[in-house]
């Protein structure tokens, strides 16, 4: 006697099991690929930031650079030796009279807002990050334009009152002092990025409006290891201090809101 299952399919009809398999298939194949391509991506940026020189860095950089960099200067026999900070100082007018703040060390209160953090967030080295960057570009000048730079930027009009110098007439007068153009135009612009951080922080930080600003990078070199625990400096701190400059505008109020934020979180008034 043949046994017969209620419902049992038809000889060749599939049940739909070798069709889940082949889509199980699929799926696991894409995603083996996907991981495939993360894995060397992340190996290729990794590679591009971590060679001293490498062809392909200057091509990621930017776009990773905020994200994922490297810095050489922490290893021998290259290591940094001193420690710089970005200080401001900033001017407003009272009663007509212009008034002229303290030195800010910015970078020391981005710093102590990162102290006892595991993992601070990376705008606390906003400040640090500048100094390097813009002392690179100032290094990158000639003499001539290094002892230039180090003046105001500030010219009177026809009225008696004080404005910003045209940017064209400063690129030209610059120029005329000799070194690389393209060298004296990537300074002008972190100057003028510059100008703009510190109208910003410093408005917000003296809650005044801001009519001029300047700057200095101050040079700490601590003392060498074996003298470490030394109360005594083996040296001073030094300063390479710029001439004034004049926002050509005044920080929106939404630029002003924000950093008034920052100030907040920094100091905690």
């Amino acid at each position: 006697m043949t046994t017969t299952a209620e419902g049992a399919p038809e000889a060749g009809v599939s049940e739909g099991r070798p069709s889940a398999r082949r889509s199980g298939g699929v799926m696991a194949a894409v995603a083996a690929a996907m991981t495939l391509a993360i894995v060397l991506g992340y190996a290729f940026v990794a590679v591009s930031f971590t060679i001293p020189s490498s062809p392909t860095r200057p091509a990621v950089s930017d776009a990773f650079s905020p994200y994922f960099s490297q810095r050489w200067n922490v290893f021998a026999p290259n290591i940094m030796k001193v420690n710089r900070s970005l200080q401001i100082q900033v001017q407003w007018r009272e009663d007509g009279e212009l008034q002229r703040s303290e030195w800010v060390d910015v970078t020391d209160i981005e710093f102590t807002s990162a102290r006892g953090i595991p993992t601070p967030s990376r705008i606390s080295k906003n400040s640090f990050n500048a100094a390097q960057a813009y002392l690179t570009r100032y290094q990158s000048l000639s003499a001539d334009q290094r002892d230039r730079v180090r003046d105001t930027f500030i010219r009177r009009t026809n009225d008696g009152a004080f404005a910003p110098m045209d940017p064209e007439a400063l690129l030209e007068d610059l120029d005329d002092l000799g070194g690389s153009r393209s060298a004296l135009v990537g300074y002008l612009r972190y100057d003028y990025m510059l100008v703009r951080f510190a109208s910003a922080f410093g408005g917000a930080y003296f809650d005044r409006d801001v009519e001029r600003v300047r700057w200095r990078i101050q040079h700490d070199r601590p003392n060498d290891f074996l003298h470490r625990f030394d109360e005594e400096r083996q040296s001073e701190r030094s300063y390479t201090t710029f001439g004034w400059r004049q926002p050509a505008v005044a920080p929106s109020d939404e630029v002003r809101a924000i950093y008034d934020e920052v100030i907040e979180r920094y100091t905690g008034r």
